[in-house]
């Protein structure tokens, strides 16, 4: 029974992060967590979230923006590194907690039209800084990279395979130096190929969607659901 609520969570997850981007990892945690606890959910969700990204990757594969990905990289990769080397000692509830907070003032701000961020390398630098250590930190970054690559305002299959490319290789290093702190093993890796498999078929599902879709209002949704996920992430996190 808990594989099954396990798969079924991974695929309304893929669902989720294949239309518009994020909010994957804000599902699958607390589920992971109520099962695992933190310290092995954060592992498991990394491996289902690269699987996932590498499905939306290949399904919008024309349509990324390989430029901007590099800048948004070139910092986001270091610092994911180092936030997750400090994954063993930062208070995560307390940190998840603030970052939602965050999130949901932007998302109210962009809905208004009172904040956008500018569409330059400088967005990319430091959004991708801001998200690296976040990811290392706590395993969950999506909201936050996806108000990064909305500034670029990219058509919906542009937008989602651009982030995921960006995700996927910030889990990379996570698994990389997850593994160095001895916190990945056969288990990990096979309940999160599990989930990630159930994610990926979401993904192709959600995404077949979302190509004529308008682009304002498609953002403009975005950022109600990255209100909505920000909320019910605040409520669970223990």
């Amino acid at each position: 029974m808990q594989l099954v609520v396990l798969l079924i969570v991974g695929f309304v997850a893929g669902m989720l992060s294949g239309a518009v981007g994020f909010g994957g990892g804000m599902i699958l945690l607390p589920v992971i967590t109520y099962f695992y606890g933190v310290e092995v959910a954060v592992p498991v969700s990394t491996i289902a979230q690269l699987l996932s990204n590498l499905s939306r990757i290949a399904i919008g594969w024309k349509s990324i923006e390989w430029k901007s990905v590099g800048w948004f990289l070139l910092v986001a990769l270091p610092c994911t590194a180092l936030g997750a080397i400090g994954f063993a000692v930062v208070d995560k509830a307390l940190m998840t907690r603030v970052l939602c907070i965050g999130l949901i003032v932007f998302a109210i701000l962009k809905i208004s039209g009172k904040i956008r961020l500018p569409k330059s390398r400088l967005t990319m630098l430091l959004g991708g800084g801001l998200t690296g250590g976040l990811n290392g930190l706590l395993g969950i970054s999506g909201p936050l990279s996806s108000a990064v690559f909305l500034s670029l305002d990219l058509l919906p299959v542009a937008y989602i395979a651009s982030e995921a490319t960006a995700a996927a290789a910030m889990h990379i290093v996570k698994i990389v130096v997850y593994g160095k702190l001895q916190l990945m093993n056969l288990t990990v890796f096979a309940e999160g190929f599990g989930i990630g498999c159930a994610m990926m078929f979401g993904n192709a599902i959600a995404m077949h969607f979302i190509r004529h879709i308008d682009k304002k209002k498609y953002q403009k949704a975005v950022a109600l659901l990255m209100i909505a996920v920000s909320l019910f992430l605040f409520i669970t996190i223990k």
